[in-house]
């Protein structure tokens, strides 16, 4: 961690992005948000005394994720969407010590969460994730019936849920969601009364019908629109804004250059400032003269490449720029130039990996 990058974290956006989406899933549907990766990069430890007064339960990816949650003191509705037969007897152990629901999506899994339910004698609570097109984790939907009746049959385990995930609901077209969800209707009518969901972020905002009895919404919690086709559905508020501190401040003549591989060339006499966040911290490489920061309320471009724990930026027009000024790298402002979901549009990718990408090499505060 490098105590001169600071990720601050608004509360009240965070709140705010909360109370829009309980209002579109109306009273009787269930909000899971997603805070696997330390939420997405913006920080467990600083969202989760905000989270857990705000959620009906939180969903993870790994074990060692939902046990840190534990840790902390939460003893509600924990999903947990990789099965955890890869890991050692006393993490499986603990899954079910700790009710944490873990997910079933084959017979593998299953008869690994027995044997441990049996060496605590406590019963574990599973979800039956279903594959319905997305190609990926899931029991295909054809053998899901079937494992239904396994795990049903089970001794020590209890199936309290049935999920499935959408591979194409942040896209404007929407034919292979739709295919998706009357598979997944299908199955669910015979799972019986257990909760069902399915909606991630973008099915979340969209598409009232996919909500069920539960939403899992990941980026839209932090404020990010999952595609630019949606950012008109609901007013979200973008959460985390990064700053660091200029470390230097030159000259260089016209015709100089600054950089690895001299990409760009300086036209004018110019003054250059040396941000102390690169690749290693984060900060796409192809943001490479490309981005700008903002410092003292002006834009400040990217100039030649950004290396692994710095970059060069041109502040020849920003007056009285000095060592110890405030860098701001990201801004929380979704009209600015420097806003999450603009970089990952400069950078060819999706909000998902601007965040979680700054989020493993800076400090966290939370704020308002």
């Amino acid at each position: 961690m490098k105590n001169y990058l600071t990720a601050s974290i608004s509360e009240s956006a965070v709140r705010h992005n909360m109370a829009q989406l309980r209002r579109l899933i109306g009273p009787g549907v269930k909000l899971c948000p997603v805070v696997k990766d330390d939420c997405f990069g913006h920080g467990m430890d600083v969202l989760y005394p905000v989270l857990a007064e705000l959620t009906d339960g939180f969903a993870v990816a790994a074990p060692l994720e939902a046990l840190a949650l534990r840790g902390k003191g939460y003893h509600g509705f924990i999903l947990c969407f990789l099965s955890a037969y890869f890991d050692d007897f006393k993490i499986q152990d603990e899954l079910v010590w700790q009710e944490i629901t873990q997910t079933v999506m084959s017979t593998s899994a299953l008869e690994s969460i027995q044997a441990a339910a049996r060496r605590v004698g406590k019963t574990a609570r599973v979800h039956l994730k279903v594959d319905t097109g997305m190609g990926r984790l899931g029991v295909p939907a054809r053998q899901a019936v079937a494992l239904i009746e396994q795990i049903n049959a089970a001794d020590e385990v209890e199936l309290t849920g049935i999920y499935t995930h959408f591979a194409t609901a942040d896209e404007a077209e929407r034919s292979a969601t739709f295919r998706q969800l009357e598979l997944f209707r299908s199955i669910v009518a015979v799972a019986g009364g257990i909760t069902r969901h399915a909606a991630n972020s973008a099915a979340t905002l969209d598409l009232p019908e996919t909500h069920f009895d539960m939403v899992r919404p990941g980026i839209a919690v932090y404020g990010c629109h999952p595609s630019d086709h949606l950012t008109s559905t609901v007013e979200l508020r973008p959460c985390m804004s990064v700053k660091a501190k200029l470390i230097a401040v030159k000259r260089i003549p016209a015709g100089g250059y600054s950089g690895y591989g001299l990409t760009h060339r300086y036209d004018r006499d110019s003054r250059v400032g040396v941000v102390p966040i690169g690749y290693g911290d984060g900060y796409f490489r192809n943001l490479s003269n490309k981005a700008v920061v903002r410092i003292n309320g002006m834009d400040a471009p990217v100039r030649g490449r950004v290396s692994m724990d710095q970059m060069t930026v041109d502040v020849t027009d920003i007056p009285d720029v000095k060592v110890g000024d405030d860098v701001e790298v990201i801004s929380s402002d979704p009209t600015a130039p420097n806003c999450v979901e603009n970089l990952a549009r400069l950078a060819g990718t999706i909000p998902y990996e601007i965040t979680c990408h700054l989020g493993h090499n800076m400090r966290h505060e939370l704020v308002d």
